[in-house]
């Protein structure tokens, strides 16, 4: 699960969903991709067991991220490839490991990524995540004002800005995504299209595609006027 949903934006309340999950024994794995970077968050009192988070969307590189896990669960797990430094003892007949979390890290590590992570870390505790969510929240609500405007456009997800992340998934018309896309970065628009891995969503939308543009720290409203100008654009390219 996300604390907030990667199709549609939605903030979940994962902490009563950690609560009913684990009253049954589930464990809870919560992908923090898209709150890591956005929202205020301590992770114990989410109730998870597992909270993951890549280091791209928090402004850092690519191909590294994060696991924090509950150190009891860690301390049961078998590590999961061999390697230096993941080791304590090796003997003829038994080898034991080093305690967590350098018996997940075999041999060297990514050290380059980890420093520029860790820099990206640094960045957002500077400014602060309730400042990144309330700069958010007000581009949001910007955002669903300005969209509204547009006719043939659909919008998915909550339509209230205090309930849903920085994301816009939306259709235009009949126009496919991928189409719909394609003239937004004509215009200068970067968005996303296609299901957002979520394939059983999009069929419950009944829709082949979405597109979704995604709002952080560094976005204006400036540049929220010029997707809107973009959408009228791509109406009048397809004839909407």
């Amino acid at each position: 699960m996300c604390s907030s949903d990667l199709a549609l934006g939605t903030v979940l309340p994962v902490a009563e969903i950690a609560a009913r999950a684990r009253a049954v024994g589930a464990r809870v794995v919560v992908d923090g991709a898209q709150s890591a970077g956005h929202l205020p968050l301590r992770v114990p009192a989410l109730g998870c067991d597992f909270f993951a988070f890549s280091g791209h969307k928090l402004g850092g590189p690519m191909g590294i991220g994060g696991l924090w896990a509950r150190r009891e669960l860690l301390e049961a797990m078998p590590p999961y490839q061999g390697g230096g430094d993941m080791i304590e003892f090796v003997d003829w007949e038994a080898s034991t490991y080093a305690p967590p979390p350098r018996k997940f890290e075999a041999g060297t590590p990514n050290v380059t990524g980890a420093v520029a992570l860790a820099a990206a870390c640094r960045f957002l505790e500077e400014i602060g995540r309730a400042a990144i969510h309330a700069h958010e929240a007000a581009l949001t609500a910007y955002a669903l004002d300005r969209l509204a405007e547009v006719p043939g456009l659909v919008l998915y997800g909550p339509r209230r800005a205090e309930e849903r992340a920085g994301i816009l998934t939306f259709t235009l018309g009949d126009v496919h995504a991928h189409d719909l896309a394609t003239i937004l970065d004509v215009e200068g628009i970067a968005v996303r299209a296609g299901h957002h891995c979520t394939q059983p969503l999009h069929r419950l939308l009944g829709v082949p595609a979405t597109a979704r543009a995604s709002l952080w720290l560094t976005t204006t409203t400036e540049e929220i006027d010029r997707l809107v100008a973009a959408l009228h654009t791509a109406r009048r390219l397809f004839r909407l």
